[in-house]
């Protein structure tokens, strides 16, 4: 599963910046412009609010989820959000957990194999 979501992550990136490209190629930096365009309709102030709400539900999880299972790296998923969405940023995060799920799998059998205990997280 984790290269598939490797690849979303790639295409949540890729897809988004071809419209902003379009954007920057007709209009250049014009943030008045963007702005403009942004609140042009309720439909893109709906897609908007939605996106707003998701980007946090999606950084609250990435960081709880994150501190939970130790895992490292995650300034990725929150730069990908900032900068991309989360298009790019949930399914980066996906990876670099299925990732850290499979290391402490490894350990655990690992440890299992040595004959230790194994440790039971909570």
């Amino acid at each position: 599963m984790g290269y598939f979501f490797l690849g979303l992550a790639f295409l949540g990136a890729v897809a988004p910046y071809s419209f902003m490209g379009q954007f920057l190629l007709t209009h250049g930096l014009n943030l008045a412009e963007f702005k403009t365009q942004l609140a042009s309709s309720p439909i893109s102030c709906f897609m908007g609010a939605a996106f707003a709400i998701a980007s946090l539900v999606t950084l609250f999880f990435v960081i709880s989820e994150g501190r939970r299972l130790k895992m490292k790296g995650l300034w990725l998923p929150v730069l990908a959000s900032i900068l991309v969405g989360v298009s790019c940023a949930l399914p980066l995060f996906l990876y670099l957990r299925d990732l850290a799920l499979a290391r402490a799998r490894e350990k655990e059998l690992a440890q299992e194999a040595a004959g230790l205990p194994a440790v039971v997280k909570r």
